[in-house]
């Protein structure tokens, strides 16, 4: 008898109704069911929190909650889970706000104004291992982070063994282009290249796209 998988756990800190239906039809179109557990402020997610004891599969956090900021929230849930994958989804784009929750644990940040396939793939591509970053909020971030990396690592540490093609992907997404932007531009498979990106954070020891791209930039890589 084959045994059925059980649901993965989201978290959804959101309060705005019309966005919690935009989110849950975006989960509907996952390949993998979902058991979603949904609050409207963010005093009552760091209750959630506080209590589970197993991890989430995935955290959607607004950062525009009605009682404290959902960068709150984030600190909270990257303390009690530091591998849970945490995505911000809000309206709101300015480039300081999204550097804070960046830092504060954030691994991806969607807008929006993005469509409801565009959420749901990238709610995929977090479950893949790559993190989504907005490409109208990726330069700000990339240049931000790359002034407060340490200097440049001696010749011999910088031997990260990356492909051409590994290097190319990367410089597209420094770009600020999608995956599937890169893909086109490249003339490959968009598999091709999240196999690619989960490769150059493995090679450069990071855990984003941000990371990925301040790093190669401090060691003129790209």
């Amino acid at each position: 008898m084959s045994s059925i998988a059980a649901p993965r756990r989201l978290l959804l800190v959101e309060d705005n109704p019309l966005f919690v239906e935009q989110i849950l039809g975006a989960i509907e179109q996952q390949a993998q069911k979902w058991a979603v557990h949904h609050v409207g402020e963010g005093l009552r997610a760091l209750g959630l929190i506080a209590k589970n004891e197993q991890r989430f599969d995935l955290a959607l956090i607004d950062l525009g909650l009605p009682d404290i900021s959902g960068i709150e929230v984030i600190k909270a849930c990257n303390k009690q889970f530091p591998d849970m994958p945490i995505v911000v989804i809000s309206v709101m784009a300015a480039e300081p706000l999204v550097l804070r929750a960046i830092e504060a644990g954030a691994k991806g940040y969607i807008l929006k104004g993005e469509s409801v396939d565009e959420i749901t793939q990238g709610i995929a591509q977090v479950m893949d291992g790559v993190y989504p970053l907005s490409p109208s909020l990726a330069r700000f971030l990339f240049k931000k982070l790359a002034g407060e990396q340490d200097k440049p690592a001696s010749v011999a540490e910088l031997d990260f063994k990356l492909t051409p093609r590994e290097l190319e992907t990367l410089r597209f997404l420094s770009q600020g282009l999608t995956y599937e932007g890169v893909a086109d531009q490249m003339g490959v498979a968009l598999s091709t290249i999240q196999w690619n990106v989960r490769n150059l954070y493995r090679k450069l020891n990071v855990r984003s796209q941000v990371q990925a791209i301040s790093k190669a930039r401090d060691h003129d890589l790209i």
